[in-house]
């Protein structure tokens, strides 16, 4: 009576332990999406790591990448002008009103200069150009302005109006307006005003442009409704009769790479399950194995799903990808209860099945929770996630075995039997424990001969171009964007101060530079807003100007009075300045938003684009001797992150076998500790030899993928270990036919799982995603050499 007490309480203990897990686990993600919403992210720039310019400087990366990253470019293309600013006109007009773009334009309106014209007339004397400043610092500059603004005034034609020259006679008003709309024009380089839109002919034909920013709403990845789809749905139907529309930004990408995920999560998983079922009808001949080991997977890959949002808000879709791996991981722990379950006669209650593999289970859990677990302290998203996302489904699967699976009753004793394991053949090497010594010293040499003869091959290389491909439409449509508008930056300028005005005047400093080196191409806050110490130049360049005022009037048809009134009113005009706070005409606002960072971290930050390239060295150079200021290629810069986290990776190889090795030694002896030491010391010299072999880098991916196999591989060993143990303990007194049964139960059942966790890796090495390929690929190797090496 005590001991069915006993049981019962434990029971209850162990089915509230698992439902308080999972409670807790829902809870907080339910109230993650009350808070934050249900963010899956496909941004390829966010699944990179963190900058390594520092927090700060990162953080100032960060902003503009969130800014870059929603702005895009559409061209509607036709031999015929006319035709292609038709269907330009058709798409806009049916985006134009939708909630999926903060902003969307197509017409270079004549509005827009009035809106300048009249932004810059108050401040006209404190907003002349660099060159213009130069110009005016000599008597004959000022002379060659003051004909220059005359010229202008008989002229046929003036930006702006002329019905201000009382108080603008030397048309500063028409200086700036103009440099500001050259400063604009860079932003789309190539592309001029043609019958009120932007357009550019390339190739014979002619392209009109279409701008957007998306909203929050139409950059949401996860919504069929987003931006980039509704751009699609409305412009594919209208590629007819010639007509070709060119998409080109980042949404594109996300948007291919997240169906490209999905799609792939969907076939790899369809296809890891469907294998999985089918071994389990086939071993088991039973639905009780399948639908509790079913469960069991999608429990924990739900559980798993939920804590990451919990924790971090969103989930990236190659975490969904990496994740279907614990399809096989999962299993694992089915395979080894349910194969005790259906086979091992003796074993006549489920508790004693638990008690039975406890141990081994709890081992193989907590071995490979070290490697997880290690990944969430990683400086990077995808790592983070990947192992939170790890760690705890592998822990529900645990707990669903421990804590649930022992409520299934055992079949009746004339069904438990496993038909297959009469096709199992025991390891010929059981009886020749030198032939096994030999064997793996043997596979080790020709491993270690591999290695020398390709040493030169041997290097850790992170080349990001080689992560992700641009394929099909995506890639045709942005080569032909950048051959089309000019406009393909590969870096910018990340530039501080203490003070806005100190960021300002460092702005100034390296746009003074890129002038020497090109001709304008570039974009900068510090054109629309210079600094203070520029407006006091400004100012003091355009006095220049004052000798010349009696007669200019005079030219100007004006009378005395007027010149005397100019003369009044000159003080009270040249004393106001222009602020980074002033509100910046729409045109000159969607640009200065992207650039100008504001304030982060107790300083101030903002960027500056080159638009048309120069050697990189050159814009290095130049921010080194400016100083607060630092040239990134984003590109080469997730290079180096990765190089980073690539030593990183190695360290936690390293944190990882010492920690792993410590726990083992407190259960096993130095024998045995050393037999599982020389495990992943095989499998990592496999792994290396292969992609030798075929001709591939060992990067942060490959490395990734060999931690893993840390502890997805020392399962099968410890697994092994304690089975002879128990084989000794509890063999005793069986025949000689039960005893052979017996024997075969564990390392059956370490058979199955690999086949399973092979399979789930081995199908993310058909990705056609490198990373999630390369992760793939290095696991599976790892797993074939931890089985083999478990199995002699």
């Amino acid at each position: 009576m005590k001991e069915s007490l006993r049981r019962l309480i434990n029971t209850k203990f162990l089915v509230g332990t698992w439902i308080c897990f999972h409670a807790l686990i829902i809870t907080a993600f339910l109230a993650s999406i009350a808070v934050r919403g249900f963010n899956i992210d496909a941004n390829f720039f966010n699944m990179l790591p963190d900058s390594t310019l520092g927090a700060a400087m990162g953080k100032a990366d960060e902003k503009l990448s969130d800014n870059m990253e929603k702005s895009i470019f559409v061209l509607a293309g036709h031999e015929d002008f006319a035709k292609a600013r038709e269907a330009a006109e058709t798409a806009f007009n049916s985006l134009k009103d939708s909630d999926n773009f903060a902003s969307i334009s197509l017409y270079a309106e004549n509005s827009a200069i009035t809106e300048i014209e009249d932004f810059v007339a108050p401040y006209r004397w404190a907003l002349l150009s660099e060159e213009n400043i130069n110009l005016l610092s000599t008597e004959e500059g000022a002379a060659e302005f003051v004909q220059n603004s005359l010229a202008q005034v008989y002229g046929s034609f003036t930006l702006t109006s002329l019905s201000n020259l009382a108080e603008d006679p030397f048309l500063l008003d028409e200086t700036n307006t103009q440099n500001f709309l050259a400063s604009i024009q860079e932003a789309s380089t190539a592309l001029s005003a043609k019958d009120g839109v932007l357009a550019s002919q390339y190739d014979g034909k002619w392209y009109v442009m279409i701008r957007a920013t998306l909203s929050e709403k139409g950059a949401a990845v996860a919504s069929k409704t987003n931006g980039v789809a509704t751009i699609y749905r409305v412009c594919e139907p209208l590629e007819k009769d010639g007509v070709r529309f060119v998409y080109s930004g980042t949404p594109f990408h996300s948007h291919k790479s997240s169906t490209s995920a999905i799609s792939e999560i969907s076939i790899i998983s369809t296809i890891s399950l469907s294998v999985v079922v089918i071994m389990l009808l086939l071993v088991f001949n039973s639905v009780v194995p399948l639908f509790a080991s079913v469960m069991s997977v999608l429990i924990s890959m739900g559980a798993a799903f939920c804590a990451t949002m919990a924790i971090y808000g969103e989930i990236h879709v190659i975490t969904l990808v990496l994740g279907t791996s614990l399809i096989g991981s999962c299993i694992d722990y089915s395979l080894h209860y349910f194969v005790n379950w259906k086979g091992h006669p003796n074993l006549t209650k489920t508790s004693s099945i638990r008690s039975h593999l406890l141990k081994g289970l709890f081992l193989s859990m907590l071995s490979t929770e070290i490697c997880y677990i290690q990944l969430a302290f990683a400086p990077f998203g995808i790592l983070k996630q990947m192992g939170i996302f790890s760690s705890i489904g592998i822990l529900s699967s645990f707990l669903s075995v421990v804590c649930i699976y022992p409520l299934f009753p055992l079949p009746k004793n004339e069904k438990r039997v496993i038909k297959a394991l009469k096709f199992y053949k025991t390891s010929p090497f059981k009886k020749h424990p030198k032939a096994s010594i030999v064997f793996s010293a043997s596979m080790i040499a020709i491993f270690a001969v591999i290695i020398a003869l390709h040493y030169r091959d041997l290097k850790i290389e992170n080349d990001l171009y080689k992560l992700y491909t641009f394929e099909g439409r995506v890639k045709e449509d942005q080569d032909l964007c950048a051959a089309i508008t000019k406009y393909a930056p590969e870096g910018w300028f990340i530039i501080y101060g203490d003070t806005e005005e100190e960021l300002l005047q460092n702005e100034e400093k390296i746009c003074r530079e890129i002038d020497k080196i090109q001709n304008k191409g570039y974009l900068a806050t510090s054109r629309f807003l210079p600094s203070l110490e520029k407006q006091a130049r400004s100012k003091a360049a355009a006095r220049n100007l004052l000798p010349f005022a009696r007669e200019q009037f005079a030219m100007l048809g004006y009378e005395e009075s007027d010149y005397t009134a100019f003369l009044a009113n000159l003080e009270k005009a040249m004393s106001k300045e222009i602020s980074p706070k002033a509100e910046l005409p729409s045109s000159v606002k969607a640009i200065s938003d992207m650039l100008w960072l504001g304030e982060i971290d107790g300083k101030y930050y903002s960027i500056v684009l080159p638009v048309t390239l120069s050697p990189e060295e050159e814009y290095t150079r130049i921010a080194n001797e400016c100083g607060s200021a630092y040239y990134e290629n984003k590109w080469k810069d997730f290079g180096l992150g990765l190089d980073h986290l690539t030593r990183l990776i190695i360290m936690f190889f390293c944190i990882a076998y010492a920690v792993i090795l410590i726990v083992l030694k407190r259960f096993y002896t130095w024998k045995q500790t050393a037999k599982i030491a020389s495990l992943p010391i095989s499998c990592v010299l496999f792994i290396v030899s292969v992609f030798l072999l075929l001709r591939k880098s060992i990067e942060f991916f490959s490395l990734t993928g060999i931690i893993l196999v840390f502890g997805l591989g020392l399962d099968y060993i410890i697994y092994m270990i304690e089975n002879m143990k128990r084989e000794k303990a509890e063999n005793a007194g069986l025949d000689e036919e039960q005893e052979k049964t017996e024997s075969k139960l564990e390392p059956f059942a370490i058979a199955l799982s690999f086949l399973t966790t092979a399979i789930s890796f081995g199908a993310l090495a058909f990705s056609t995603f490198v990373p999630v390929h390369t992760i793939g690929l290095a696991i599976t190797l790892g797993l074939i050499a931890a089985f083999v090496c478990t199995m002699i």
